[in-house]
């Protein structure tokens, strides 16, 4: 039988039931990260293709690294406490020791208690989780190793590298190279402070995009492991 709907109708529902899909993690990250690949193109528009580009329009490329690393930090935030709560939930599954002694420290044993007798335990420590890691940055492989081993991740950055297939030294090294930059644009107007007087980094497209690579390579994968496991 044939639908009365117009073909704008079905296109406004199928637009309507996507809106309404619940965005993970990696979505959140992905739509940051192409906020970061529109400042390369902002770049390229104002400048055009002829003469040498005004100074001030490298700006664009540090604002590029300067959410790309933010992406990255609230991809792992959000994943993780999302990662908490389903582990909480799988009750078949052991829950890491490192995530065990965290809960403890957070709720102590009159919470753990009240949260047992009152069926919120999943409520409390997920408000908890989110609490603390709102207080923390969550920025180079140091920080973010240490978070992922809540939820199982022993040497997360190895696992990635060999899912993602890439030399987990160079992966490590580039993230905390971007990381480093990041703080350098975003504390020190991008000056290397170590010169008397301070000297401002140079930074060119190419730095952006493998800012973006590299933060890619490792929300990507992690988001792919979850779904493998």
């Amino acid at each position: 039988m044939k639908s009365d709907e117009t073909t704008e109708e079905r296109k406004t529902k199928r637009g309507t039931r996507a809106a309404s899909r619940t965005k993970t993690a990696y979505d959140i990250f992905e739509i940051s990260i192409g906020r970061a690949r529109n400042l390369i193109k902002i770049h390229k528009d104002a400048h055009g293709k002829k003469g040498k580009p005004p100074s001030y329009l490298s700006d664009t490329y540090r604002g590029s690294i300067l959410l790309a690393i933010a992406a990255l930090d609230a991809f792992v935030r959000s994943y993780v406490v999302a990662r908490i709560r389903e582990v909480l939930v799988e009750k078949e599954n052991d829950i890491p020791g490192e995530l065990r002694d965290k809960i403890k420290h957070f709720l102590k044993e009159d919470g753990l208690l009240d949260a047992a007798r009152q069926d919120d335990l999943l409520e409390r420590v997920g408000k908890a989780f989110e609490n603390d890691f709102s207080k923390r940055s969550f920025q180079g492989t140091k920080n973010i190793t240490e978070c992922l081993k809540l939820i199982g991740h022993s040497d997360v950055f190895h696992e990635i590298a060999v899912a993602a297939g890439v030399n987990e030294d160079t992966l490590k090294e580039e993230l905390d190279k971007f990381t480093e930059r990041r703080h350098a644009i975003a504390h020190c107007g991008d000056h290397d402070m170590s010169q008397n007087p301070p000297i401002e980094n140079t930074i060119t497209k190419k730095d952006a995009q493998n800012c973006i690579r590299v933060v890619t390579t490792v929300a990507k994968t992690l988001n792919a492991l979850r779904m493998d496991q």
